[in-house]
């Protein structure tokens, strides 16, 4: 079976795309990616398929990236086919990030591709990795210690990424280009040793495929990476159970585990449970470290109240008591001004205080039992109000009550957590807090009898 049939039967039996998909090709101008776009044109007309090429212009060999992506632009053009481009400064980000040039120039790339596929709502973006770039892939996770997930290294799809080269060797797309006569471009860098997948690539690899004799290694690599993949989808599927079991909280950036029901399970359940875990807090797998992973793991072994384990991404585990939070860390509450009228964001933009100026008659005894809705009496305010998060010293007078607390024992009386305490916005005024927003209003700002304007205070989710 020739190379444009053994695609159209990968695709088709994988699944990768259906009738009418908008698919999104990454082309470096390489051979790998020249001939994916070239297999795709094959199956356009037939499966009705809209395709766009995108190229990032990394920056790293001077004169020799710019060739390439003038390469890619009139590639595309020459196929009437709408190209997307960019440039970065891959070196800066990798300095700024701490990351090898190899790993920086990977996640500057995806990040382009991912916010083109949501910017423009592609339905796949299609990436031309093969079968040796599968079995490196694989030999290099085992250097590093890696697990079964590791070990299953890329997958036909994952999401929205499909990799429908993944059947076929370096050895046969190279042929199929040269029989073809397509045109391609090279990169010098793939023979530069300063890279470990160039070094397993020219040696480690071509050694194990010269001295097998006509038994092929590559292959041999993949079908080791398709049962790892089996069995990581059997334990994803066990995992998706126990995580129904043991998660005792899931809201909007907080999801609290039950630490004794955890620790019932085998540690490979574990495992899987934090990595679905995060991914409900959209943390891109590809960059979940097993060393993270492990550290969660020992919290919930062996950890005290209070320990914490930063994952990047803007997520943290925080083991309070006999419980595990995933939680989102929202950036720090610059001191907010509030009109009257208007929304104020926070948490990221994820929530947001929204204020109107309403009469008594106007309350609604329904909304005024619910912690996100409080009225207050308008005309004992002190403007100009704001938001921010507390600071030590804060006090106010919880309502019903007739003396000052401090909002450290507010917290303790309350029993609101540690980690989750700087995360409260406060509703101030001349100095007094008038609301800890969620929770409870300072009772001199409460409406009375004499309260002729009442200012209504409602949280509502941003966007």
């Amino acid at each position: 079976m020739d190379l444009p049939q053994r695609f159209k039967t990968f695709v088709e039996s994988q699944g990768l795309v259906r009738q009418g998909d908008r698919v999104l090709l990454a082309v470096s101008g390489g051979v790998d990616s020249v001939v994916l776009l070239n297999l795709f044109l094959g199956i356009q007309r037939p499966l009705q398929l809209t395709l766009s090429v995108a190229h990032l212009n990394h920056g790293l060999r001077g004169w020799c990236s710019d060739r390439d992506e003038i390469f890619v632009r009139n590639l595309a053009r020459s196929r009437g086919l709408c190209f997307h481009a960019s440039r970065a400064d891959v070196g800066h980000y990798a300095r700024m990030k701490k990351r090898s040039l190899e790993e920086g120039a990977r996640e500057v790339r995806f990040d382009f591709l991912e916010t083109l596929l949501n910017r423009l709502r592609y339905d796949k973006l299609a990436l031309g990795h093969h079968a040796n770039d599968r079995a490196e892939t694989v030999l290099m996770n085992l250097m590093r210690g890696a697990g079964l997930r590791g070990v299953g290294s890329i997958r036909p799809m994952r999401g929205r990424v499909i990799h429908p080269l993944l059947f076929a060797r370096r050895c046969e797309i190279e042929a199929y280009a040269a029989g073809r006569r397509l045109d391609f471009v090279v990169d010098a860098s793939n023979r530069d040793g300063r890279f470990l997948r160039n070094r397993l690539r020219w040696g480690l690899v071509w050694e194990l495929e010269r001295s097998s004799g006509s038994r092929p290694v590559v292959p041999a690599i993949c079908r080791a990476a398709d049962a790892a993949v089996e069995a990581e989808d059997f334990i994803d599927e066990v995992a998706r159970g126990v995580r129904r079991r043991v998660v005792v909280i899931e809201s909007d950036g907080e999801i609290i585990l039950d630490i004794d029901r955890f620790l019932r399970y085998f540690r490979v359940v574990q495992k899987a449970v934090i990595l679905q875990v995060l991914d409900v807090l959209s943390v891109p797998r590809q960059r979940v470290r097993s060393f993270d992973v492990d550290g969660v793991l020992k919290l919930a072994e062996e950890g005290r109240s209070g320990g914490v384990v930063d994952f990047g991404e803007g997520i943290r585990v925080v083991r309070s008591r006999k419980k595990l939070v995933f939680v989102r860390a929202s950036s720090p509450l610059v001191e907010t001004p509030l009109e009257v009228g208007r929304s104020v964001g926070f948490w990221d933009g994820r929530l947001q205080l929204r204020s109107e100026l309403v009469t008594r008659g106007e309350i609604d005894p329904v909304l005024s039992h619910r912690p996100e809705v409080v009225y207050v009496d308008y005309d004992v305010l002190s403007f100009p109000l704001s938001l921010r998060f507390w600071r030590p010293g804060d006090w106010f007078i919880p309502l019903g009550m007739r003396g000052r607390k401090k909002l450290q024992d507010f917290f303790v009386d309350e029993k609101i957590p540690n980690y989750r305490r700087h995360a409260i916005p406060l509703l101030v005024g001349g100095g007094a807090v008038v609301w800890v927003v969620s929770y409870r209003i300072d009772d001199r700002f409460k409406v009375t009898e004499k309260t002729e304007r009442v200012l209504k205070l409602e949280v509502v989710r941003g966007g």
